[in-house]
């Protein structure tokens, strides 16, 4: 009866290793077509950029300045803080001073402290409010993130096609040294790659985000914005709502140049599930279990294995097969990674080339701490983001706790 039990956990541990390497096989399969795109893009109607800033983020300079000089006919900037004494804004105050911007074309704003959401959302809605009313598209991006000069043009292409209500990009975590937590974040950020290239499972992220004004106010996402925390999800949700598709832009991955100590992921991959969990149940359901399943097998594997090599238990032998997930995880994330470095910007990819082992050796443990991060979110409504403490009671109510330099709310 052992022996069967641990024949039908090696069986299990086959199945659950083969499924991501059947979605980087899909993904494979799909991204040359979707980079098949024109390489002059005829469709650029007016558009306001909306960058929420808090803080300065590694770079920060350089990120912003990137969108200073997109390539694109009609683009209006709007950047926004919460407060005048932010350090962003005197950075960017000084940035659009030095680059000589008419005001019509770029703009700092002050959105004031919110309530009830997330600052982020509070700040996008404040610069919607003062965006230009010829602009047909709004484009939302992070300061943590430095886009070439046609990452716009690329990801406003799409919404030619009127069946198309939204587009994305994605980040790419670069880090700068290979610490186990830089690239902890970088391999499990990457891990959401092979659900974007299918409209059934893909999502937006906020830092590349595009849709048009239309799209924007028949959804009513600033009613949906009003008590959220998360931008990119609920925009998601709106947008399927509506029966109009979201679409990837795979030329559009931003690259976010930042270091990342263990807590810091780890802090970061908690707020993400929670988000998860909050606003794409199944999209969390489904993490949860897989993440879960596949690191109790391993762990079953390798407590198998101590057993063999003391009794030499066939059964036992058996049972150790479990610990089969932990190469298939390696197979997978080297050839997923073959397939997404050609997404990375050209003068970046020999850096990360150069750290493939480390992506390749850190996938077992990004695995275990998604598990981490599933009971994490599982007890807890609670997370800090940028120095701010909420709750997220539901989709449709937020409360703000407590402010880093403040006392609780």
């Amino acid at each position: 009866m052992s022996l069967l039990l641990n024949g039908a956990v090696a069986a299990l541990a086959a199945v659950l290793g083969a499924v991501p390497l059947l979605l980087t096989a899909r993904l494979r399969r799909r991204l040359p077509a979707m980079l098949r795109t024109p390489t002059d893009i005829q469709y650029c109607p007016p558009a306001s950029v909306i960058l929420p800033c808090k803080g300065l983020d590694p770079g920060f300079v350089d990120n912003v300045g990137s969108l200073l000089h997109q390539d694109y006919p009609d683009l209006e900037l709007l950047f926004v803080v919460a407060t005048a004494d932010d350090p962003a804004y005197d950075a960017i105050a000084r940035l659009l001073a030095e680059d000589g911007l008419a005001p019509r074309r770029a703009r700092l704003i002050v959105a004031g402290l919110g309530h009830g959401r997330a600052q982020k959302l509070t700040n996008q809605l404040a610069a919607i409010a003062q965006a230009s009313r010829r602009s047909r598209v709004l484009v939302f991006v992070d300061s943590d993130c430095r886009p070439d000069s046609g990452f716009v043009r690329r990801l406003v292409g799409p919404l030619a096609d009127a069946r198309i209500g939204a587009t994305t990009g994605y980040r790419w975590y670069h880090p700068p040294e290979p610490s186990l937590g830089s690239m902890l974040r970088s391999t499990w950020n990457a891990g959401a790659l092979p659900f974007l290239v299918d409209e059934k499972t893909t999502h937006a992220w906020g830092g590349a985000m595009a849709i048009r004004r239309e799209v924007y106010d028949r959804a009513d996402i600033a009613a949906i914005w009003d008590r959220a925390v998360s931008d990119d999800l609920t925009l998601t949700v709106a947008v399927k709502r509506l029966g109009l598709k979201l679409q990837f832009v795979p030329s559009c991955i931003a690259v976010s140049y930042e270091e990342s100590s263990l807590p810091a992921t780890l802090e970061f991959t908690n707020r993400q599930s929670l988000i998860s969990r909050v606003y794409l149940p199944p999209l969390w359901w489904s993490t949860a279990i897989g993440h879960a399943s596949a690191n109790l097998l391993v762990a079953y594997g390798a407590v198998n294995l101590l057993v063999w090599a003391s009794s030499d238990s066939t059964s036992a032998l058996a049972g150790a097969l479990g610990l089969l997930l932990v190469p298939m995880q390696w197979a997978n994330a080297l050839w997923l990674f073959g397939a997404i470095v050609d997404l990375i910007p050209e003068h970046l990819r020999p850096q990360v080339r150069h750290l493939r082992w480390h992506y390749v050796l850190t996938a077992p443990l990004a695995s275990a701490m998604t598990l981490i991060n599933t009971l994490q979110s599982a007890r807890t409504r609670r997370m800090t983001w940028r120095g701010i403490t909420y709750e997220l009671r539901s989709p449709t109510e937020t409360v703000i706790i407590a402010h880093a330099d403040s006392s609780p709310v």
